[in-house]
């Protein structure tokens, strides 16, 4: 990370904080099939953007395992993801993240949560990993929380965010989401329009789904 540095002003950035715990297994391909729509939605656009791909859980805060012009970074149906599949230590994953974004310091963010449940065994307090994502949204900065079957949005609430910025969707319904957020993240990139859903999208997608009985 020591070698970081800022992008061109025209490049955007699309970074995927993703929990790769245990729990996750089971909606891992569903997981990266959504992403490849959000991804090539934008590869098919006029927007410059750079990837990053973080996959974090507790025997690894940091597996970044894409960091490149978007345009040219493998698909995820080519290169899938990996992770060593443990807990959730989300605050510590935040403050990860949020160092290489203060480097990095594009013009425009969009940056994506994915979770499936809530934190374990961070070092970094709930309140400083909300302060940091507090500071990703004043510089205007879009932060959208997705749950994995699960209902999301205490998590988004306690980390800041209001309804509009999460959504909890049933693993078989991750595709249909992320069509629905690639048409809004195409229109934040082309003119500011804030991501966001309404209650009836939430709705649709199992806004109502219960939280996992006990999340890694």
């Amino acid at each position: 990370m020591n070698n970081l540095i800022a992008l061109p002003p025209e490049t955007q950035l699309d970074y995927i904080l993703v929990d790769g715990s245990g729990s996750m297994q089971p909606h891992w391909y569903n997981f990266l099939a959504a992403a490849d729509i959000l991804i090539d939605a934008v590869r098919a656009s006029t927007i410059q953007s750079h990837l990053i791909a973080h996959v974090f859980d507790s025997a690894d805060l940091e597996m970044i395992q894409r960091d490149g012009p978007l345009a040219q970074c493998a698909t995820f149906r080519d290169q899938p993801l990996s992770s060593h599949f443990q807990a959730t230590p989300l605050y510590d994953a935040i403050n990860c993240m949020c160092i290489r974004l203060r480097a990095l310091d594009p013009q425009k963010c969009s940056i994506i949560i994915v979770t499936d449940g809530m934190d374990t065994k961070s070092y970094t307090y709930i309140t400083q990993a909300k302060a940091l994502l507090d500071w990703c949204r004043a510089k205007g900065w879009q932060v959208t929380f997705i749950g994995c079957d699960w209902n999301n949005f205490e998590q988004a609430r306690e980390l800041g965010a209001d309804d509009t910025n999460c959504i909890g969707t049933s693993s078989k319904r991750l595709t249909e989401a992320a069509r629905l957020l690639a048409g809004k993240r195409l229109s934040y990139g082309h003119s500011d329009d804030p991501i966001e859903f309404s209650n009836s999208e939430r709705e649709s997608f199992g806004g109502y789904l219960p939280p996992p009985a006990s999340p890694e």
